[in-house]
């Protein structure tokens, strides 16, 4: 790049490396709508594109009142983003900093509670289950050879009974009610996690490179192969 690249173009740059070389999904997608957003403001309006590409390259911190000044200039209620930040922090810094303790009685009231809220119906398919055990079912459970049980409290998993939501990590319902992020999050974070040492490992490692060289020609031969039986059967 020279001292006469636009800011334009040196944001591009910075959101389509991004957005191919990241390994986590959403900074990959977020870098490629930013990159495309910019992109249709330059064709309007060049000027305010340069502008605002100048402003995402800088640093700067944003204040409270710049963000609830640009909601109610496009008409968003933001009578609850107060309570929804306090809720967003007071999960991360319990999740982060204060790991969960489970105290079996609260627990055992608090997912009844839940799942009777979220699923009335697998509430009364679990009680009619549980009215129809017998008497011996404490043994029966309990008594038994049990990984689970024998595992340390924080290897266990946490209880949740509220539904995932797969669209956001601060919002789901699930995650706050186990302060922690739910199993589905844990997955999602584990397969991201899975990714980055994998790319980190492709862009390191050159017998992993020949590796995958070598599997991309094998694929690309079974491919012209395919092409040509396909050609030949419809000639």
């Amino acid at each position: 790049m020279t001292d006469h690249t636009t800011q334009l173009a040196r944001l591009r740059l910075r959101m389509l490396g991004s957005a191919y070389c990241n390994a986590d999904f959403w900074t990959r997608r977020n870098a490629y709508l930013t990159d495309q957003a910019v992109a249709a403001l330059a064709r309007r309006d060049p000027a305010a594109a340069e502008n605002l590409a100048a402003q995402l390259l800088n640093p700067e911190y944003i204040h409270d009142t710049q963000i609830l000044g640009a909601a109610v200039e496009a008409g968003i209620d933001t009578t609850t983003w107060e309570e929804r930040r306090k809720k967003t922090q007071a999960h991360a810094r319990d999740a982060d900093q204060v790991p969960p303790r489970f105290d079996p009685d609260t627990e055992a009231h608090r997912l009844w509670a839940s799942l009777y809220s979220h699923y009335p119906q697998t509430a009364a398919a679990l009680a009619d289950y549980l009215a129809d055990l017998p008497d011996t079912w404490r043994d029966d459970l309990f008594t038994r050879d049990n990984s689970l049980t024998r595992l340390p409290p924080e290897a266990r998993p946490g209880p949740e009974t509220a539904p995932y939501d797969d669209r956001s990590w601060e919002d789901c319902e699930a995650c706050a009610e186990c302060q922690d992020s739910c199993r589905f999050h844990k997955g999602v974070f584990v397969g991201m996690e899975y990714q980055s040492d994998l790319v980190k490992t492709l862009l390191t490692d050159p017998i992993a490179q020949e590796h995958l060289q070598q599997r991309h020609a094998e694929v690309g031969l079974l491919e012209a192969r395919k092409k040509a039986a396909e050609t030949n059967t419809v000639g």
